[in-house]
């Protein structure tokens, strides 16, 4: 949030004055456009949001771990879905018995279960129309934990424009769908010249990149704006024709330019995450002019884009640059093609096919290929999701963020029954971790209280239809 210089009704006189001593047209307006990125510098640190949404479900008998418990114990051994994730046990909550507020579909289930995903209200309209009937978490959060007029990060892995159920997890407090961003490189372009060129030190997956030299060329000029700002208000502060009130003012400005200027070098402050080590610059940007194709290898390049979005994710949540994002993983009718063992048996079918266990995109049926490529192809997700938790991990979030994963249906045959939630992080201490557990039944609603209470300090959400409360087993 910019900082403000005055306010009231002698604010251009004063404004004015000091505009026109010693140079300083040149210093404040810069001092007022620098983003306020360090979430640490708060009195109380931020809780960061992050809420996923894949598309045709899982199949159960392989995905769910064996048995409820301690995840450091149940995730350790077995050949379920979830194992991927071992790495990452002790900072996760798998919860199942999680339904929406419509447990079966009324026409395409697909686009009923992504508008209640993210809402945790029954939706308007039925089959592939149906729209929201209620604002989605990350916009109600948004609105009270960022900058008035930022929204969030709304992105998405798939083909968007396929013409038939795109985006439809994000939506305004009217309902309204919100437009989401396809490509990495659109966001990373967004986060040029705020983050701190790294070191070559590797993260996430492991491949160091060296920052791009227009991060470096902003830096330079913004720290030796820093140094020039920082000289006259030296200069001004030592004017006698200065109120006490005006000396106090100029003093916050003074200390909000040495803040900034620690966080740009010194490697140990409290946000050192905020840089481009880890970061896949090379892949980023080779993605400038990138357009979905189901027939690009491997997977369509889906789980490439979902990777890379999560690594932004992380970087900006490091750098404070926005505190709540979604992204829908897959269309609603989801044609990637997932090139696992059972799938070439198949022949290649897309995942929509896949998860209707026939080639078909209206009828169900009982393929045991289809369902082996299901399960295997759950495995694939979840190595991604494992991949992309690695860079919250490395730069230092699992106690500053909520990362949700779900999927707008529970499997293929439309059923909103025990659809599938993973949380990462506690969320400033408020999730419990560690352990999988089973919530019962419960609506989604009860669950994304939770995640509201977290973010934003509220501790009596009724978000959606769920009529008030948490899912205690959940609370740390």
């Amino acid at each position: 949030m910019s900082r403000r210089f005055v306010r009231g009704r002698n604010t251009i006189n004063r404004r004015a004055f000091l505009y026109g001593a010693g140079g300083i047209a040149i210093g404040l307006p810069f001092l007022e456009g620098l983003p306020e990125r360090s979430a640490w510098a708060q009195n109380a640190a931020p809780v960061f949001t992050f809420f996923m949404v894949a598309a045709c479900g899982v199949e159960p008998k392989r995905f769910w771990p064996s048995q409820t418990g301690a995840l450091s114990t149940v995730l350790s051994s077995g050949d379920k879905a979830v194992n991927q994730l071992k790495d990452h046990a002790d900072n996760l909550l798998i919860i199942r018995g999680i339904n929406y507020p419509q447990t079966s579909p009324a026409g395409c289930g697909h686009a009923e279960g992504l508008s209640q995903s993210l809402t945790a209200r029954t939706p308007n309209g039925r089959g592939s129309t149906a729209r929201a009937s209620g604002p989605s978490v990350d916009v109600v959060i948004s609105q009270a934990v960022n900058p008035q007029g930022t929204d969030p990060l709304t992105l998405y892995a798939g083909n968007l424009n396929n013409g038939y159920i795109e985006e439809r997890i994000s939506f305004d407090n009217n309902g309204n769908v919100r437009a989401a961003t396809d490509n990495p490189y659109k966001l990373y372009q967004s986060l040029v010249g705020v983050v701190t060129p790294g070191n070559g030190s590797t993260g996430g997956n492991g491949a160091g990149s060296a920052p791009p030299s227009m991060t470096d060329e902003l830096l330079r000029r913004r720290k030796s704006a820093n140094d020039q700002v920082r000289a006259e208000l030296n200069s001004l502060l030592q004017n006698p024709k200065l109120s006490a009130e005006d000396k106090q003012r100029l003093q916050q400005h003074f200390d909000a330019i040495r803040e900034v200027e620690i966080k740009m070098t010194d490697p140990t402050n409290p946000i050192a995450g905020c840089s481009t080590d880890g970061l896949d610059v090379a892949g980023i940007e080779a993605l400038k002019s990138y357009r979905y194709n189901k027939t690009n290898v491997p997977n369509g390049g889906m789980e490439n884009i979902v990777e890379l979005h999560m690594q932004l994710v992380a970087l900006a949540f490091a750098c404070n640059f926005n505190r709540t994002a979604t992204l829908q993983w897959g269309d609603g009718t989801d044609a990637t093609i997932y090139e696992v063992p059972s799938n070439k048996t198949l022949g290649n079918w897309g995942l929509h096919f896949i998860s209707h266990r026939v080639a078909s995109d209206a009828a169900i049926g009982q393929n045991a290929t289809a369902e082996a490529a299901h399960a295997e192809i759950d495995v694939v997700r979840m190595q991604t999701l494992a991949r992309g938790l690695n860079h919250f991990r490395d730069r230092g979030l699992a106690d500053k963020c909520v990362v949700l994963w779900t999927n707008h249906v529970a499997e293929g045959n439309h059923s909103m029954r025990n659809v599938p939630h993973i949380i990462w992080g506690n969320g400033g201490g408020y999730f419990k971790q560690g352990q999988y557990i089973d919530a019962g039944g419960v609506q989604n609603g009860k669950l994304l209280n939770m995640v509201i209470t977290a973010a934003t300090g509220n501790g009596s959400p009724n978000f959606g239809s769920s009529g008030g409360g948490e899912i205690n087993a959940a609370r740390a």
